[in-house]
């Protein structure tokens, strides 16, 4: 776990987003305090001043009623109908950033994968299907989670758009429609039991 005596003993991580480096040294050990998520880390074994890659993680969910008819046929599929429930259990990756001296060697990948198997370890102790990831809605973000097995809950912005902010009235719904804005983050799920 991310706590104020390893920041203490590690040197600044620095991962080239401002927004995530100035998170992980300054607003995590908040964000667990107050239970929103919990944040780790994962150093070099020779050196442990040296933070390789952070991440936080919290219990999330897909609202199954709330998507659209084809997703949701879709997401009856992808758990074949085990238990039709309103909303299937996830782990939310608030945040994952590498360490900018180490990024381009799969990192990354291996944080993610090491999420997939914490949740689908016997001994963890909540049920978790899904991973989902609230990704900035930029071309390399939403790539690097494509390569690792994420889609997106959503195939276009419009939709999402008003599932995560569902209008006030009919009036709103028909301005969004005619006015899409562009979002600033996607959400993308892989299903944990899918290898």
């Amino acid at each position: 776990m991310l706590t104020a005596d390893i920041l203490a003993e590690c040197q600044h991580f620095e991962c080239g987003d401002k927004d995530m480096d100035e998170f992980f040294s300054k607003d995590a050990l908040r964000y667990t305090y107050y239970r929103m998520g919990k944040s780790y880390c994962f150093r070099m074994n020779e050196d442990k001043t040296s933070i390789v890659a952070c991440f936080t993680v919290s219990n999330d969910s897909i609202r199954i009623y709330d998507l659209p008819s084809a997703r949701r046929q879709a997401m009856w599929r992808i758990t074949k109908r085990e238990k039709m429930l309103t909303r299937y259990p996830g782990v939310l990756i608030g945040r994952l950033a590498v360490a900018s001296k180490y990024s381009g060697m799969g990192i990354g990948s291996e944080v993610l994968e090491f999420v997939r198997m914490w949740f689908l370890n016997d001994a963890n102790k909540t049920g978790c299907r899904f991973a989902i990831v609230d990704a900035k809605n930029r071309k390399d973000v939403l790539g690097f989670y494509e390569k690792n097995g994420f889609v997106f809950l959503f195939p276009n912005e419009i939709d999402e758009d008003l599932y995560t902010k569902p209008p006030k009235d009919e009036q709103e719904k028909a301005e969004r429609l005619s006015h899409p804005r562009k979002l600033r983050t996607r959400l993308m799920f892989r299903d944990l039991l899918n290898d």
